[in-house]
């Protein structure tokens, strides 16, 4: 398949077929041949039951039309939790340089628990405090759809995970140690309209790479998310029913001594509509 014309499909339930290492072979060749040459995928027969998918937009989208002060009760915290408005945000990242407009999206992020008696919360460790929530009054399904739909997929980026490992030469658990109490963000991403002709250096989200091991992405069905190749050349990434965008981040690049790829993307919003994303990292 020539990966500088489109992101490949691959179908992952041999992860759950399996009964033996053999059974998965063939699918962490698969995993080691489109990640070590693209960094981009599309997984289908994952497991996760679609409702999930739709009862978690529907909660952004109800999150995003609240009224700006109510968004603003829970405006994203030294923690990095909360809500960040639109166009307060620009990245900053090494290997692409420093965004130079901000990002037209607005975010609500949820990360891992960390209450005021846990012991990282009391030595005062970057990032370790408590998430925010928006009021239960105005939102009585939010709280309870996003810890749901985290954990179904905390289930399935785990075995990922291990399918990296094996697919690396590893043990299939060889990872695991990594990952007993992991930093991970929850981000239900809102995109404003763009207009056809965009500003120069304007996006909705501008080229980056993800600094994680892994990102699971859902998005609707707008599109805007694209993705360049190793020749240089940015393709779309649509939306594909059903199925979750893998991609692979820094920290794999890192671990793989760089044979796993990790691809520069970016959002550009021209659809004249509003378009959701929620990424898992």
């Amino acid at each position: 398949m020539n990966y500088n014309d489109q992101v490949p499909v691959i179908d992952v339930s041999d992860i759950a077929k399996a009964t033996s290492m053999n059974d998965l072979k063939p699918l962490a060749e698969r995993f080691f041949e489109v990640y070590s040459k693209i960094g981009f995928a599309y997984i289908v027969t994952h497991g996760i039951a679609p409702h999930l998918f739709d009862d978690i937009f529907e909660q952004s989208r109800l999150f995003h039309h609240l009224p700006e002060h109510e968004k603003m009760k829970i405006v994203q915290n030294e923690f990095f939790r909360g809500y960040m408005p639109l166009a307060t945000s620009t990245l900053n990242v090494s290997t692409l340089g420093k965004a130079a407009k901000p990002n037209q999206s607005a975010s609500y992020i949820l990360m891992h628990e960390v209450d005021k008696a846990d012991p990282d919360y009391i030595k005062g460790i970057n990032m370790a405090g408590p998430n925010q929530w928006p009021s239960e009054a105005l939102l009585p399904d939010f709280k309870p759809t996003l810890l749901h739909y985290r954990e179904e997929l905390t289930g399935l980026l785990k075995n990922l995970i291990r399918l990296f490992a094996f697919a690396l030469g590893q043990n299939f658990y060889a990872f695991d140690h990594y990952f007993y109490n992991p930093t991970n963000y929850l981000r239900l991403q809102y995109y404003s309209p763009q207009p056809d002709v965009i500003p120069e250096h304007q996006y909705g989200i501008a080229p980056h790479t993800d600094y994680g091991f892994l990102t699971l992405l859902t998005q609707d069905d707008v599109g805007g998310l694209q993705v360049l190749t190793q020749d240089n050349n940015w393709i779309d990434v649509p939306p594909l029913d059903g199925g979750i965008i893998v991609n692979t981040g820094d920290m794999l690049r890192l671990v793989s001594n760089n044979t796993i790829i990790s691809t520069p993307h970016r959002v550009i919003n021209t659809s004249g509509r509003e378009r959701y994303s929620i990424p898992f990292f």
